[in-house]
């Protein structure tokens, strides 16, 4: 069996900062010499410690969001190779991470699946014109008056023959 991390000031230093760069906990932990179960104990343990960690995940956090607005954004060099020589750079984007900070800004107008608000009631009509034009035929024979439909359905049978005829 391994024996016990011992922490230090000087340890916590270089996990802290390694968080901070936006390193996983597995790569923090080398950097400081630390065991990943020993620093997960030490988070539940020392409040302090824990808060450090929290911190250090923000502004981890912080600089990854401003790197990926900066590719999204402003795009990035990437280098192409001629004959197996670099000829030059041409200017890449990344549509996907510009995708992923609009729909984590503005949720409800980029992101999937995302319930819709319904603040009023929605009436659709559906017009069966072959219907229509069977009730105008029938008027048209005198075998229906035209008082004998309701009003909606009269003013669209009676105003389609009128834009027809």
């Amino acid at each position: 069996m391994s024996a016990k991390p011992r922490r230090s000031p000087a340890g916590d230093a270089r996990f802290l900062v390694a968080l901070e760069n936006g390193h996983a906990v597995a790569a923090a932990c080398q950097a400081a010499g630390y065991a990943r179960a020993s620093v997960y104990a030490w988070r539940r343990e020392d409040p302090a410690f824990a808060a450090a960690w929290d911190a250090a995940a923000q502004v981890a956090s912080d600089l990854l969001e401003e790197e990926a607005d900066r590719r999204g954004r402003d795009g990035y060099d990437e280098a192409v190779f001629y004959r197996g020589e670099e000829a030059g750079t041409r200017r890449k984007y990344s549509d996907g991470l510009l995708l992923a900070r609009l729909k984590a800004l503005k949720p409800q107008d980029y992101r999937e699946n995302m319930p819709l608000a319904v603040d009023q009631k929605l009436s659709v009509l559906i017009r069966d014109v072959d219907a229509e034009a069977a009730l105008r035929k029938l008027i048209d024979e005198n075998r229906l008056s035209p008082d004998e439909l309701e009003e909606t359905l009269r003013n669209r049978v009676m105003g389609a023959c009128e834009r027809q005829g």
